[in-house]
């Protein structure tokens, strides 16, 4: 009797139905088919800013931006106020070091600060600090978690997550739910390259049609939201976020070189076997993705694996359809932290919070440091390259071409107090006035300290820019204008 009063309760009723719409009904389809492949269409470096435009390819500019919430954001958006204080006289023309940038590689917190740029270039020094930087993101997104009966019913679902919402805040508050077809209208550098994690092979996966063309998927329809959440998918923090693989659909031929680089082992092999994995559908039907830090928290990988994809760095750039550099700039901006030692004095069993933070903390550092290790011996090979060999024909280099490595990293910091400090400002989505100050500040001093910035500035003779420290307070990029916070 009692069990038949609880199946025909209305309570019983209403259980169902939300459990019904917990579920099914609330199923992100985040990427949309691609109908036919054209592998010289969509999202690509090759289709933004033409070399007639005035960013020029004789000077070819890579920024890398790490994770590290928005701590790495401040920093990242510390780097670009820097350039654009940085003049410089190119080919003739004086025009800002910032205007000169060609390619963002960004994860996580870098992401923030990456595709606001990549969308609304110099608008990011009129509005960015107060829609992003000053505000309380955390705050934002668990109201969304905890205060919001609606969404209770959708996380429910096990095809959503908080990393859902954290796209949806993410649309609404700063990206305005533009989407890769309109970065790509924008027909303009920088090029925009976040990467994610892919949780099963712990890969990177990169927002590119290139990447999408294997899973025959159609990048132009995804909102830049998605990308980023992706990317800053934390676990256990957020949740992974999924996408569909729809491979084999489209008519995706698989390019000679990557069957190569697959036969050819080593780093590009890996990455080769990583990126062919996806074309066996039935086995990866659906791929989930996570922060981007876990597979390199630099955002400097991408040029090394790329580099052993295409069989070398010169034949990289050749495919990249750059031709003439007579510099190379690569710029990484990483706010990674280190471990405090101070923290771990107590003989007591480490709390289950440190435990976890370790978990994390511990192979990305240490992957960080491989990271940096093997970018550093990169770029001493190439302009070691540069110097002895002759340029073949239809080479991208000029004969007088040099290549460039500037570290703008926290851990470059001269003053050990100061590094600290700022090595011990929290991986947030919540920053104090004070911190985002003082980070923004940091970042010009690494960029203005480092000795192969100002190699660059001497060998182009850049004009003298006051340093930061005889700016005034007021002193803002051209056309920057105060903003409320």
């Amino acid at each position: 009797m009692m069990q038949w009063r609880i199946g025909k309760s209305p309570w019983f009723a209403v259980l169902l139905l939300l459990s019904f719409a917990g579920c099914e009904y609330v199923r992100p389809t985040l990427n949309q088919p691609l109908e036919t492949w054209n592998p010289t269409g969509g999202y690509r470096f090759t289709n933004v800013a033409p070399p007639e435009s005035d960013n020029s390819d004789s000077f070819l500019f890579v920024a890398a931006f790490s994770g590290g919430g928005t701590r790495a954001s401040t920093l990242a958006f510390g780097a670009l106020r820097e350039l654009a204080l940085q003049e410089i006289v190119w080919e003739g023309k004086r025009k800002r070091l910032l205007d000169e940038l060609d390619l963002i590689h960004a994860l996580s917190g870098g992401t923030f600060t990456g595709g606001y740029y990549a969308l609304y270039r110099d608008r990011i020094f009129h509005d960015f600090e107060y829609r992003f930087l000053r505000k309380n993101w955390e705050n934002e997104l668990k109201a969304r978690v905890f205060k919001s009966p609606s969404n209770w019913i959708r996380l429910w679902s096990p095809y959503f997550g908080r990393a859902h919402l954290m796209s949806e805040l993410l649309n609404e508050a700063l990206f305005d739910h533009k989407t890769y077809a309109d970065l790509a209208a924008l027909h303009q550098r920088p090029m925009l390259i976040i990467h994610a994690s892919d949780m099963a092979t712990l890969a990177r996966f990169e927002f590119t049609q290139f990447q999408f063309d294997i899973i025959c998927s159609d990048l132009s329809q995804l909102p830049i939201a998605d990308a980023s959440a992706a990317s800053a998918a934390l676990p256990l923090v957020l949740s992974p976020i999924s996408l569909k693989n729809y491979a084999n659909n489209c008519k995706y031929e698989v390019p000679a070189w990557l069957e190569e680089a697959k036969r050819r082992g080593k780093i590009g092999g890996q990455r080769a076997n990583e990126l062919l994995s996806y074309t066996d559908v039935k086995k990866r039907p659906y791929i989930h993705l996570l922060d981007g830090g876990l597979s390199d928290n630099l955002a400097l990988r991408g040029i090394i694996e790329n580099s052993g994809l295409q069989g070398g760095f010169e034949k990289l750039l050749v495919a990249a359809g750059v031709k003439n550099i007579k510099k190379f700039v690569i710029l990484t901006v990483n706010a990674e932290t280190s471990p405090d030692v101070m923290e771990f004095r107590s003989d007591h069993v480490p709390v289950i919070s440190k435990a976890m933070s370790s978990l994390v903390d511990i192979p990305i550092n240490r992957y960080s440091f491989d990271t940096t290790t093997l970018i550093k011996m990169g770029v001493e090979k190439w302009r070691t390259e540069l110097q002895l060999k002759p340029r073949p024909p239809g080479g991208p280099f000029a004969e007088d071409a040099d290549i460039y490595f500037i570290n703008a990293s926290l851990n470059e910091i001269e003053d050990p107090d100061e590094r600290i400090s700022m090595m011990k400002i929290p991986t947030t989505l919540y920053l104090t006035d004070d911190q985002i100050d003082r980070l923004v500040t940091t970042a010009a001093k690494l960029i203005r300290n480092d000795k192969e910035f100002q190699r660059l500035m001497k060998d182009i003779k850049a004009p003298d820019i006051p340093a930061p420290s005889e700016r005034t307070s007021e002193s803002q990029p051209v056309g920057a204008e105060a903003q409320p916070k």
